[in-house]
């Protein structure tokens, strides 16, 4: 009668056994699903970051690009100047042209066009500097090279300036640039953790079920493997006829 009982338990076990593997297979697939849906969320908002980062980068390269060009236009604007520029350039409340100086250099840039070697070079040329050693044109020389120096000291000062403007809003636009991405980046980390919620809960239960039948399977063979070393037992015990 206990040997009925017994094998009774085996076939009871086998079963059981048998249903709580398959389920666990069925488990290990889901958690595979789970887990394959959870890495997609997780790269679609990686990639969703990474334009996110590109445009900041794009923001901050067009910023800083415009500044660079504007800076560029901004020096050749503000070109220093020697005495000449106050000697020959006539009108704008200049007081320092030199008609006679301007006749004398134009006449001999104009010879040169014969030659350094040629006559009318050299003459062209001890005219201009007859004209310059004259005292006359030493202080007229003496008054431009101190316009000069007053028109770049204002252009010095008016150019420090400018940069100072330009790299102030390239900073400021950076700043505005770095505190939109961090408040983006936060968005969309609350948005990732909305979207994987679900998932991370479901993937928590089959956690919990795959342990909870784990448990049970290991539990039922161990059962399984007591009963059949008990059956073996008695079989061997049993006596035998014939023998």
């Amino acid at each position: 009668m206990a040997y009925l009982l017994l094998l009774h338990q085996k076939m009871s076990l086998k079963r059981k056994v048998n249903k709580l593997t398959l389920a666990q297979t069925s488990i290990g697939t889901r958690k595979e699903r789970i887990t394959k849906r959870i890495e997609n969320v997780q790269k679609s908002y990686a990639r969703k970051q990474s334009k996110l980062e590109a445009q900041a980068k794009q923001m901050t390269s067009m910023t800083n690009s415009i500044m660079n060009n504007r800076m560029m236009a901004m020096s050749q604007a503000y070109q220093m100047v020697d005495a000449n520029y106050f000697l020959m350039t006539e009108g704008n409340g200049n007081n320092c042209y030199d008609g006679d100086y301007k006749r004398y250099y134009d006449a001999m840039v104009e010879a040169q066009k014969q030659g350094t070697d040629s006559q009318a070079f050299k003459d062209a040329q001890q005219r201009f500097n007859d004209y310059i050693n004259t005292p006359d044109f030493k202080t007229q020389m003496q008054l431009a090279q101190s316009a000069a120096m007053q028109y770049n000291n204002q252009i010095a000062v008016q150019k420090q300036w400018q940069q100072q403007m330009m790299s102030t809003f390239t900073t400021n636009v950076n700043d505005q640039v770095s505190i939109w991405l961090e408040a983006q980046t936060q968005a969309l980390e609350d948005e990732e953790q909305m979207a994987l919620a679900p998932l991370n809960e479901e993937d928590t239960q089959i956690d919990i079920e795959q342990a909870s039948n784990e448990a049970q399977l290991s539990y039922a063979q161990s059962r399984l493997e007591s009963i059949e070393s008990a059956l073996q037992s008695q079989t061997q015990e049993a006596p035998k006829f014939g023998a």
